[in-house]
């Protein structure tokens, strides 16, 4: 789903922050790099290897053995776990209708007119590469 591999089960709060630690050491990572990426959780050297062996059954990372240590590769992108989160919320919080969901982001968010821009033109992207697409005839 959304670029998830099924075999991947939900993950904790603290699971997901030890694969975001992951992403930002630049995988394959050894424990002791994303280690240095959550010293302000102030964690023990045996709390992140249990959170990264639940991570391995879960499916979200696959391990190797590198020398005497084991290197963590995440199995999908952060893009991927993104869209799979965004998509999430947006079904569960606004039953799907992203137009919903963008008019409160908008409003509340604090956005810049700078910010704004680039996402309208995202937005109009999108809107090009699917008229694009409709006018595609396989025929000719």
């Amino acid at each position: 789903m959304y670029g998830i591999p099924q075999r991947c089960r939900p993950l904790s709060g603290a699971e997901e922050q030890v694969l975001l630690a992951l992403w930002q050491a630049s995988p394959p990572a050894t424990r002791q790099q994303i280690g240095r990426q959550l010293e302000s959780r102030g964690w023990a050297d045996g709390t992140l290897l249990s959170f990264l062996s639940r991570l391995e059954a879960k499916g979200w990372v696959q391990v190797t053995k590198e020398s005497n240590r084991n290197v963590y590769t995440p199995t999908v992108t952060r893009r991927a776990y993104g869209v799979y989160c965004m998509r999430e919320r947006l079904d569960t919080l606004f039953g799907g209708d992203l137009a919903a969901a963008v008019r409160a982001l908008v409003s509340e968010c604090g956005a810049t007119p700078g910010q704004l821009e680039q996402a309208a033109a995202v937005l109009e992207e999108k809107r090009a590469e699917a008229e694009e697409y409709d006018s595609y005839d396989a025929f000719f």
